[in-house]
Order: C-alpha cells, then structure tokens, then sequence
C-alpha cells in the first residue's frame, strides 16, 4: 500500500489535477473493497515522499529579494536550475544554490565564515 503513496505524490508533483482525480478512484476503490483502514498508511506514505521530493529539488536562495532574478540564471550557468528563489536574510548578500547533492555558494555569508575561520586558527 505504501507504493500508492508514493506514486500519488510522484503524480502530485507532476500533475496536481490527475493525483486528485487518481486518488478519488483510490478511496472508492478501497471503499469498495472494506479496506478504508489503509488510507492512513497510503497518506503517511504519500507526505513521507513528497517531503523527499521537496529535500531533494533544486534550490536558490538568495539574501534580498532584488537579486533573485540573476541569482536565477547564474545558477543555471553553474548546472542548477530551480523555478524560484527563496530569500534567506542570513546570506548578506548574494546566493546559494543546491541540487543533486552539489552546493554552490556565491553568497557573503560563507566569505564571512571562511575569513572567520582563517583568522581564529
């Protein structure tokens, strides 16, 4: 059961319109069946992967709003395409980008740290 979860989110993240429409046919079929107990498993299930999904995307965040655009596309020179920026007021200035397990740190906040950690040792 915990496959229909997981390929409702997959469909979700895609298609928002078809997970619904497929997870309406889902309730009714297991309605039909007397197995309604296990709609609480396929929805833990279903939260579990989109989370994953969520961890997993591309991400660019960025210090101010104004520089999201460029952040944007300089991500995607860099091999990280994301739809939006997110605005991260701990950054200064600048951006950071993340995807597929690679860190690309443009931002002020990590030449601050590095400064910081070369000056103490």
């Amino acid at each position: 059961m915990a496959d229909y979860g997981k390929k409702l989110a997959e469909l979700a993240a895609h298609d928002e319109s078809r997970a619904l429409a497929a997870a309406d046919k889902l309730v009714k079929e297991l309605k039909d069946r007397g197995e309604l107990k296990q709609l609480s498993g396929i929805l833990r299930s279903a939260r579990k992967e989109s989370a994953r999904q969520r961890s997993l995307a591309p991400v660019v965040e960025v210090g101010r709003a104004e520089d999201a655009d460029a952040a944007l596309r300089a991500a995607s020179a860099a091999g990280i395409d994301a739809r939006k920026a997110v605005v991260n007021p701990t950054l200064i200035r600048g951006w950071r980008a993340r995807a597929r397990g690679m860190l690309v740190d443009r931002s002020g906040k990590r030449a601050l740290v590095d400064l910081y950690r070369n000056v103490t040792r």
